[in-house]
């Protein structure tokens, strides 16, 4: 006789992952990202936004990691997410931090139309959806300049670097996040280009995701 294993509650799922990463999230907050979860699901059966589909996978490889980073983000009040896809990270973040600015920047129509009816439906000001494919030369154009860039595995990291060091203010930061198997030669292309983009030395810290253990990799640089 088969059992199935019943589904953990996504709220208590949460609720334990962010401890783990020492946040405490309010209760409205843990509300609205309640609502993400299902609001994916709906989307998704659709159009593919995600390839996870349990609550499990979601609240741990979107939710969790993206509240990741959090504490790398210092006090950054405006904030871009790059390739922002489902809303990962940048939209997360955004609900942890409503004081933030940001802008969410996707290609695809589909998925931009997701997160304009998802920061449509929270209420959410100061959002952004720009449906754009961003090339260097668009992002040397763009104002305002902003303190942090945020982009979760969707470019390779020395084109992120080409397309984000032109968004940032002095002192901004582009954080990468990314699964910690590099392609051979990916840190040291966007190390050596570093300098040439007016971004400081690029740090590595590694971590693991809350409750699956599973490590992950950010990369983060400074404007000069």
């Amino acid at each position: 006789m088969v059992h199935n294993t019943p589904e953990p509650d996504p709220l208590a799922l949460l609720t334990a992952g962010a401890a783990a990463l020492g946040l405490e999230l309010a209760p409205a907050t843990l509300g609205r990202l309640q609502t993400y979860l299902e609001e994916l699901k709906l989307w998704n059966a659709r159009i593919n936004l995600t390839g996870l589909k349990t609550d499990r996978d979601i609240v741990i490889k979107h939710f969790l990691d993206s509240l990741a980073v959090l504490p790398f983000l210092d006090e950054a009040d405006s904030l871009v997410d790059l390739g922002s896809g489902a809303g990962f990270p940048g939209l997360v973040l955004k609900l942890a931090r409503p004081h933030v600015a940001l802008t969410l920047m996707e290609a695809r129509q589909k998925k931009a139309a997701f997160l304009e009816y998802l920061a449509a439906r929270f209420g959410l000001t100061g959002v952004q959806v720009v449906q754009t494919h961003l090339t260097p030369n668009l992002a040397e154009k763009w104002q305002p300049k902003v303190a942090a860039v945020v982009s979760r595995a969707a470019f390779f990291l020395l084109r992120l670097l080409e397309l984000a060091a032109p968004l940032l203010a002095p002192g901004g930061m582009v954080l990468a996040l990314k699964g910690v198997h590099l392609a051979p030669g990916e840190l040291e292309a966007a190390g050596s280009a570093a300098p040439r983009l007016g971004l400081g030395p690029l740090e590595k810290h590694q971590y693991s995701l809350p409750i699956s253990g599973e490590p992950r990799l950010l990369v983060m640089a400074r404007k000069l």
